[in-house]
């Protein structure tokens, strides 16, 4: 992906208070991935100090939305199917996005979510509407 087209995808998200509030950033965007990713600050974790589930979940969806809207303007989310496999207490999080089926107005894509030492903290799978067929 061109930087350019990388710039305007983060110019875009900047209006995403939400994940803007949350720290995540957007880490890379290739032809057929994406990556979002986070350190992990004291916010974000849950009673047991793991990161919270919430905060791994928006750190996919995030990277399920740059994705998904970086090959298909405008999509948003229409369910979402959470696997979380493992706690994460470690120092950043990412997460890749890739998808595997687009008919219609649906794409489907899968989200691995992982810590820092490469661990698979939670495996999502979206179902995306895209709002106009391409």
């Amino acid at each position: 992906m061109s930087d350019e087209r990388l710039e305007k995808l983060r110019r875009y998200f900047e209006n995403d208070r939400f994940v803007s509030h949350s720290d995540i950033e957007i880490a890379e965007v290739g032809d057929d991935y994406a990556v979002t990713a986070a350190d992990v600050l004291p916010c974000h974790l849950n009673a047991e100090g793991a990161v919270q589930g919430g905060m791994i979940y928006t750190l996919a969806d995030f990277a399920f939305a740059v994705l998904a809207n970086s090959l298909h303007p405008t999509t948003v989310t229409q369910c979402a199917h959470v696997s979380y496999i493992r706690a994460a207490r470690t120092a950043r999080i990412t997460a890749t996005a890739r998808e595997t089926e687009r008919a219609g107005h649906n794409c489907i894509v899968e989200v691995i979510v992982r810590d820092d030492e490469g661990r698979t903290v939670c495996v999502c799978n979206f179902n995306g509407f895209v709002s106009s067929k391409e």
